[in-house]
């Protein structure tokens, strides 16, 4: 189950430890810097963090929302968004775990926001000691969070790709058609696709121009990690490209076997053709057919019948038809 969690880091001190929100005091140019995660589950204490940190209405009203589509807000002292987070890396063919993470960026804090665990935030708690070596604001937090989230489907479409030389594999075999194992994967990858432009769309917003609550350092760091989400989106694109050539080849495959069974369905009726012509000629209605008083006329007719089998099916044997 998500928690809700207070982390108070001294970046003069490069220290950090875990506190309540009520210890929380922002003060401008003050080199304590906050990071605040609140369980979507506890409205009580979301409601208390968003209020103490001013966060847009729209952000708070789109929590609970059913439509979880990206948003981003950004102002000159702050940046509000909310993007969809993996909360598994683990790779499956008919759907992969989302849920929406709210992140808020201030001069002196950041906000998380989510209603259900989530690898990324699980990993900043794990490591977060580390991190105030390298940290001189807040945003920081903000580059950590949106890091993790992009990682997370790194890896998840690392997890996809290993999934998509098995199928290449089972295709290869041709012993089940599991076109629609294959069908199912693509779509997982056009999925992981989408949401990983919306991030690089906010990323380039946000590196792309000044904005105060971002330092300079750090806008080079989201630049970075902008260009990372962009080859996750080429990867993705060519992993879609081998589950399309994959579909062909089944296609293909398919086609070829239907070939094959229409070959020895035509045979088959080509076989019984003349068959069926030799009994239609004696089932005539005929007053006078000299072979219906011959007394071997049936053992003739019976002959008549397997040696035009036997050499149609030696015939065709020998075309390879069967």
């Amino acid at each position: 189950m998500p928690e809700n969690h207070v982390i108070e880091f001294n970046l003069s001190e490069h220290k950090a430890r875990e506190i309540s929100l009520s210890e929380v005091h922002i003060r401008e140019n003050s080199p304590i810097v906050y990071w605040v995660h609140c369980d979507l589950n506890d409205q009580a204490t979301f409601k208390k963090a968003a209020e103490l940190f001013h966060l847009p209405e729209s952000i708070i009203s789109s929590s609970q929302a059913i439509n979880k589509l990206p948003i981003f807000i950004d102002d000159d002292d702050m940046i509000s968004l909310q993007i969809q987070a993996t909360l598994s890396t683990e790779a499956n063919s008919k759907n992969f775990a989302l849920d929406h993470l709210i992140v808020h960026l201030g001069t002196q804090f950041c906000l998380t926001a989510a209603a259900s665990t989530q690898p990324v935030i699980e990993d900043f708690l794990a490591h977060y000691t580390k991190y105030t070596r390298y940290a001189k604001t807040s945003c920081f937090i903000f580059f950590l969070i949106l890091d993790g989230v992009t990682n997370d489907y790194a890896k998840l479409l690392f997890n996809y790709e290993l999934l998509t030389d098995e199928l290449e594999l089972e295709v290869q075999t041709l012993e089940k058609n599991i076109y629609q194992r294959v069908m199912d994967n693509k779509i997982q990858i056009m999925k992981i696709k989408r949401n990983i432009i919306s991030i690089r769309e906010i990323l380039m917003r946000v590196s792309g121009r000044s904005i105060s609550v971002v330092s300079e350092h750090c806008r080079s760091s989201l630049n970075n990690l902008s260009n990372h989400s962009h080859l996750i989106i080429n990867e993705a694109d060519s992993i879609r490209d081998t589950l399309n050539g994959l579909l062909s080849q089944i296609d293909n495959t398919l086609m070829q076997r239907m070939n094959q069974t229409m070959k020895v369905l035509t045979g088959f009726a080509a076989i019984f053709l003349p068959l069926s012509l030799i009994t239609g000629i004696y089932g005539m209605n005929f007053q006078w057919i000299p072979e219906l008083s011959w007394k071997y006329g049936y053992f003739y007719s019976l002959g008549l019948l397997g040696a035009c089998a036997l050499l149609l099916f030696f015939l065709f044997k020998k075309k390879k038809w069967f």
